[in-house]
C-alpha cells in the first residue's frame, strides 16, 4: 500500500489535500459560528483560515500537480520513495502544530521547510533536464515560500503586513493557474475538437489559438494588477487596470472556445476555474471604486479559481497516470458543481445581507463537493496503475 501511495506525487499530496478540504472548512464555519474557539496561534482565526486554505490546502495540490507534471516535462523518472514520503510528512506535521501556541515554532519550521523542499525537488528536476520553458514554474514555487516565511514573521510581530504575505501567495497562485491554465485549457480544448471532427461529429471549425501575443498581454496585465493589489496601490489605478484585465481576461477565454467542449466535464471544468480569474479581477476592481466588498474578490479567486483548478487538475491527472480512460464519472461531475456552487455562495455571503445562510450553504457545498470526488478518487489515488494502453498522461 505504502509503496504504491508514494509512487508518485500525485497520490499522497492530492490525497492529503481532499482530506484537508473535507475537514477544515466545516472546522471554520463551525467555528466561526461560535460552536468553539478556532486556533488564534497565526495572529487570529481569519489569518489561521487564510494561511491553511493558501499554504495547506492550495500548497499541498500545487505539490501534487508540480510534482506530477514535472515528470511528463522533462521525461524524469517521477519523484517518488523517501523525498515523497517525507515531503508529506512535513506538510502534514505543520498542519498540526500550526494550530497550536505550544508547537507553533516547529509548525513554522515544518511549513517552510516544505515549500522549499518541494521547490528544491521540481528544480533539481527542471534544471537537470534544462527544461529553460519552465523556469517561470520555478520562479513562482520559489516566491510561495518566501511569502510564507515573511507572513510566520509579521504574524508573530503583530505586523499588518503579515496579511499582505497572504495576499501575494494568493497571487502566486492565481498566476501560476495563469501560466498552466494558458497552456492546458486550449491545449486539451483542440484535442478533444479535433477528435469530435474527426469522428464527423462536429463540422471542422477554427481551432483555439496557441499561445501569441494577446495572451502574453493578458498575462502582462494579471502581473502588473497582482502587484498593484498586493501594494495596496491607490484604488484608481486598481479600478482602471483591473477593469481591462478583467475584460481582456475574459476575451482570452473567449478565444479558447469552452462553450463547444460542453458535453465534456473533464474539459469545460478547466475553463469554469478560469473564469474565476477575471470575475476576481472584477471584483476586486468594484471593491477599489467602493462598490463591492473586497473579499468578494478574494473569495473569487480562492474558492473559486483555486479550489475548482485544484479539483479540475486532480481528477484528470489521476485518471491519466493510473491508466485509466478519460472519462467523466456522475461523482466527479456532482464535484465539480458542487464546488461552483460553494464558491457562489460564499461570494455572495460577503455582501452582508443573509451572510450567515450563504457562509452555511457554501460549506455544505464545499464538503459535499470533496465528499463526491473522495468517494471517486480515493480508491484510484491508492491503487496500482492500470494497463490501459489507451489512456495518455494529461499534465
Amino acid at each position: 500500500m505504502a509503496r504504491v501511495l508514494f509512487s508518485y506525487a500525485f497520490r499522497p499530496l492530492f490525497l492529503l489535500a481532499t482530506l484537508h478540504a473535507i475537514v477544515v472548512v466545516p472546522f471554520w464555519v463551525a467555528g466561526w459560528l461560535g460552536l468553539y474557539s478556532l486556533p488564534t496561534s497565526l495572529g487570529g482565526p481569519v489569518s489561521w483560515h487564510a494561511h491553511e486554505m493558501i499554504h495547506g490546502f492550495a500548497g499541498v495540490a500545487v505539490g501534487g500537480f508540480a510534482l506530477t507534471a514535472v515528470a511528463t516535462w522533462t521525461k524524469r523518472p517521477p519523484v517518488a520513495g523517501a523525498p515523497l514520503f517525507l515531503l508529506a510528512v512535513l506538510w502534514l506535521f505543520a498542519r498540526l502544530l500550526l494550530a497550536s501556541e505550544q508547537t507553533l515554532s516547529f509548525g513554522i519550521a515544518a511549513d517552510v521547510a516544505y515549500g522549499v523542499g518541494l521547490f528544491a525537488l521540481v528544480g533539481r528536476e527542471v534544471i537537470a533536464a534544462r527544461s529553460v520553458r519552465n523556469y517561470k514554474v520555478l520562479v513562482l514555487l520559489a516566491l510561495l515560500p518566501v511569502a510564507n516565511a515573511l507572513f510566520f514573521v509579521g504574524a508573530s510581530r503583530g505586523r499588518g503586513w503579515a496579511m499582505t504575505m497572504l495576499f501575494a501567495a494568493m497571487w502566486l497562485l492565481v498566476l501560476l493557474i495563469n501560466l498552466i491554465g494558458g497552456r492546458i485549457i486550449p491545449a486539451f480544448t483542440r484535442n478533444w475538437i479535433r477528435r469530435r471532427v474527426e469522428t464527423g461529429r462536429e463540422q471542422p471549425l477554427t481551432l483555439p489559438p496557441v499561445f501569441d501575443r494577446f495572451d502574453l498581454l493578458t498575462t502582462w496585465l494579471l502581473v502588473g494588477f497582482a502587484v498593484l493589489h498586493t501594494a495596496a496601490a491607490p484604488s484608481e489605478w486598481i479600478a482602471g487596470l483591473g477593469v481591462v484585465t478583467g475584460a481582456l481576461l475574459f476575451v482570452r477565454l473567449a478565444r479558447w472556445q469552452g462553450i463547444r467542449a460542453l458535453r465534456e466535464p473533464l474539459v469545460w471544468v478547466l475553463h469554469l476555474a478560469f473564469a474565476w480569474i477575471p470575475i476576481g479581477v472584477l471584483l476586486l476592481s468594484a471593491a477599489a471604486a467602493g462598490l463591492a466588498p473586497r473579499t468578494a474578490g478574494t473569495h473569487a479567486l480562492t474558492s473559486g479559481a483555486i479550489a475548482t483548478m485544484i479539483v479540475a487538475v486532480a481528477g484528470r491527472a489521476a485518471l491519466g497516470h493510473t491508466g485509466r480512460p478519460l472519462q467523466s464519472h456522475p461523482a466527479l461531475t456532482a464535484a465539480y458543481l458542487a464546488i461552483t456552487v460553494a464558491a457562489v455562495f460564499r461570494v455572495a455571503a460577503t455582501a452582508g445581507p443573509g451572510a450567515r445562510f450563504f457562509l452555511i450553504a457554501s460549506a455544505v457545498a464545499w464538503t459535499t463537493g470533496f465528499l463526491c470526488f473522495a468517494w471517486r478518487y480515493v480508491p484510484i489515488l491508492a491503487q496500482k496503475k492500470q494497463q490501459n494502453p489507451g489512456s495518455l498522461p494529461t499534465v
